[in-house]
């Protein structure tokens, strides 16, 4: 399935208007050493193996790799900038994240969304609908996934959407 138009933030999407099976891919971005360290000072989470390069040169993954919530972080933000989410999401309920493999300072990401469920029965005012996200890593001309993510949310119904 492709990619609809990306939505203004003027124009949210309705509960209605996803579709299960639906896809979005994000543009590639580089792992900024700004970025993981503004994300360090905002959290309090200054784990020297995120922030210092000789630090990082003792461990298994031999430079510096990037906090795991910012990474899931990032994923909401991709689906933000898709137009996939704002001010039509009431609630994130639920969101489980796997790990997979780090993201080291200085690397290209992209994410990908696909829903997977909805059920309008959630309540009144807002159907849930059901994400999987993934945080790709390109490394070396190959795409390895970084992190899997799983997301439950309430998205206003049209009748309540403003």
């Amino acid at each position: 399935m492709s990619t609809p138009a990306k939505p203004s933030a003027a124009t949210p999407r309705s509960f209605e208007s996803f579709e299960v099976g639906e896809t979005h891919d994000s543009p590639v971005r580089t792992l900024l050493a700004e970025d993981v360290a503004a994300f360090a000072d905002l959290t309090g989470d200054r784990n020297p193996i995120h922030l210092d390069p000789e630090f990082a040169r003792t461990t298994v993954f031999r430079k510096p790799i990037a906090h795991g919530l910012f990474l899931a972080s990032i994923l909401a933000g991709m689906a933000f900038d898709r137009g996939l989410l704002g001010r039509n999401l009431l609630a994130i309920e639920r969101s489980e994240e796997q790990y997979l493999q780090p993201v080291r300072l200085g690397e290209q990401i992209r994410g990908t969304v696909r829903i997977t469920a909805k059920d309008p029965d959630a309540s009144k005012r807002c159907g849930r609908v059901t994400w999987e996200l993934t945080l790709l890593r390109l490394s070396e001309g190959k795409e390895t996934v970084a992190v899997q993510a799983l997301w439950k949310t309430l998205v206003f119904k049209e009748a309540f959407l403003r």
